[in-house]
């Protein structure tokens, strides 16, 4: 079997786009220059494939598909002069199935592939509990999204892949000794590092069993230890837990864990320092800080009896995407939803929150104005993915598209009154509707960008026509368009004109 074919197959993802990156210039050892572009197709091909490899175009895949799995997935630690061998190492001391390559950047990336499809979700949320236990808590992890609004051009986040260049690639698999691998054995550690989704749910880092109930990250690290310069704050933090679990003797408590736990041992008057500080006020774990910043799975701490909880409930926004029709669609991961947005929704905090409660039921709190800003700021700037889009994705061809499915997926009225019923009537060569079951169409598909004067509007541009029936009693308004023939005709191509006068 060719490698392209071996790389495809372990690379499986999204059949319908796949990212091309396209480099003109080299940094020695930092990030590569060049233009990447997200390409709408049919996914990549094994020509793609051989192009990567060859070192001609680089390539990347989108590790989820259309119905939201995925094979493989990355922690994304995007650090320059990364030590590889030591976190090679590491992995193998915790008996992780991980895969270590290098990235374009200098950093790495982690992969972890699995021997059959298994839900993004599941995928994610184990690659942060693992990036979070390794020490790089907060990272990108990929697949981006956990679900993708495939019916509304949503594709998802692609990867640069590992072996551009083949086998002189500076984009390499590491083996458990922390040495290049070639593409051909890469293809065979694969193998023998794929997981079954049992096993999947099973990975795990070393926590100390102590702690219960308690944030991940002081699990994790007590376990591990602190890091040098850190084990002062690292064992407030402690204190700020233990004065939840056992409010009635955390002063003690926290001298065992210091004894027990801290390597070094904190001297005793620093000890009652920080107890005496813990004493003034109840304080929240300083989860921006060092150690437990590295460490952190806010998500899974916010499952803990004493985690963050209450106290920092506002959601996590990821995995920003823009598709670039007029007006442009932007669509954002909120924890574990996907919500499509309006640009106004994006900008405006209030239409923002109706959007979250219409369709994930979740009103999110809102922040300042120049916090918001920057924030959606920070998300435009970090990985947005723009989607290019042909013609019939755009305003009108989506108009086109839901106005054609209105007039041939529903069940046709058999008579005229049937309209009033909100179906379709087809006779004579034209189909007949009322515009407000048009409307009510358009938003049930989410289509929502159009009021009834703008489809009005978009009507008349197509050429189609406006009458007046009386229908049992009353005067109800009609518009029809000529009958739509699969064999030859599209709303596309038609000729309204003719068909009308």
């Amino acid at each position: 079997m060719e490698l392209a074919q071996q790389f495809s197959q372990i690379f499986e993802g999204s059949k319908r786009a796949h990212g091309i990156f396209d480099i003109n210039d080299y940094n020695n050892g930092q990030k590569q220059q060049g233009v990447a572009r997200t390409i709408k197709t049919v996914g990549a091909t094994l020509q793609n494939w051989t192009d990567h490899l060859e070192g001609k175009v680089g390539l990347g895949i989108i590790p989820i598909n259309e119905d939201n799995l995925v094979k493989w997935g990355v922690i994304d630690i995007d650090t320059y002069s990364l030590d590889l061998p030591k976190l090679v190492q590491k992995i193998e001391d915790f008996k992780l199935p991980l895969i270590v390559c290098r990235s374009k950047s200098g950093g790495a990336h982690v992969f972890c592939f699995t021997d059959d499809w298994v839900q993004a979700g599941d995928m994610q949320d184990k690659l942060r509990e693992l990036a979070a236990g390794l020490g790089y808590g907060g990272v990108e992890i990929f697949p981006k999204q956990r679900e993708v609004l495939v019916d509304r051009g949503d594709i998802g986040s692609w990867l640069n892949m590992p072996y551009f260049e083949g086998s002189t690639s500076v984009r390499y698999a590491l083996s458990v000794k922390g040495e290049a691998l070639t593409p051909e054995e890469f293809i065979a550690f694969v193998q023998k590092r794929r997981v079954s989704l049992d096993e999947l749910n099973a990975l795990s880092v070393p926590e100390i069993e102590e702690l219960k109930g308690g944030p991940p990250c002081l699990k994790t690290l007590l376990k591990q230890g602190f890091p040098e310069g850190t084990r002062n704050n690292g064992l407030f933090n402690v204190g700020v837990y233990l004065k939840q679990a056992t409010p009635d003797k955390w002063e003690t408590e926290i001298e065992d864990y210091n004894r027990k736990f801290v390597t070094p041992p904190l001297p005793a008057q620093e000890v009652l320092t920080l107890i005496s500080t813990l004493k003034k006020k109840d304080y929240n774990y300083k989860c921006s800080d060092e150690p437990i910043r590295s460490y952190c799975d806010v998500q899974k701490c916010r499952t803990c009896k004493f985690g963050v909880g209450k106290g920092n409930t506002a959601p996590t926004f990821s995995s920003l995407a823009k598709l670039d029709t007029k007006p442009p669609l932007w669509f954002l991961s909120i924890d574990d939803k996907r919500l499509e947005l309006t640009t106004e929704q994006l900008q405006n905090q209030t239409k923002f929150q109706r959007a979250c409660m219409d369709v994930i039921n979740l009103m999110p709190p809102k922040t300042n104005e120049r916090a918001w800003q920057a924030q959606i700021q920070s998300l435009m700037d970090n990985g947005m993915e723009i989607i290019e889009v042909s013609n019939d994705v755009s305003l009108d061809g989506q108009f086109k598209d839901l106005l054609e499915s209105f007039c041939t997926d529903l069940a046709q009225a058999s008579t005229r009154e049937e309209v009033l019923l909100g179906k379709p009537y087809t006779e004579n060569g034209r189909t007949h509707f009322r515009i407000k079951d048009l409307r009510e169409y358009l938003v049930k598909h989410r289509f929502t960008e159009l009021d009834t004067n703008k489809i009005a509007s978009k009507l008349r541009d197509l050429k189609a026509k406006h009458t007046f029936w009386n229908l049992k009693g009353r005067g109800t308004n009609v518009w029809y368009i000529p009958e739509i023939d699969y064999k030859d005709e599209t709303l596309d191509g038609h000729d309204f004109t003719g068909d009308m006068m």
